[in-house]
């Protein structure tokens, strides 16, 4: 697997690929921020890998409400819960170094269990699907910058 290297262009160049605004842009660039820094570029690809999963997982969710007989709900659910679970891991170990101001604004819109903080997830990991599918364009095309 070839090398990635983390650049500070990334958001920039998903939203040009996807043509899509990222929503959750400025966080993202704080958690990217603290990857680049730290040289963590394989707990970021788990990072992105994890929220496009969360992602199609909601996508299963909206599906199946519509569908009588799904099968295999509950695993879905299950499943779902353990990744939430995954990635607020993630974030709080990246936020430990963070500065305190913003590790403080991650903290309150990712980590508390609130509606709100539910929601800001469902958006971030929406924009996690957009950076994946990115990252995937770069390797099939033998780029190596992210």
């Amino acid at each position: 697997m070839k090398e990635i290297i983390l650049s500070k262009e990334l958001l920039d160049q998903v939203e040009h690929f996807s043509d899509k605004k990222l929503i959750k842009k400025n966080d993202i660039t704080l958690l990217l921020e603290n990857y680049f820094k730290n040289q963590k570029v394989k707990e970021f690809e788990d990072f992105i890998f994890t929220g496009k999963y969360i992602n199609g997982l909601f996508n299963v969710l909206q599906t199946a409400g519509s569908i009588s007989d799904f099968q295999n709900l509950e695993q879905v659910k299950r499943d779902l819960n353990n990744n939430i679970e995954k990635v607020t891991s993630l974030i709080k170990e990246i936020t430990l170094s963070m500065n305190d101001k913003n590790k403080t604004s991650i903290e309150k819109d990712y980590l508390s269990t609130t509606k709100e903080s539910f929601f800001n997830i469902k958006q971030l990991v929406e924009d996690l699907d957009l950076i994946k599918k990115y990252v995937n364009f770069l390797k099939r095309t033998d780029h190596t910058t992210i």
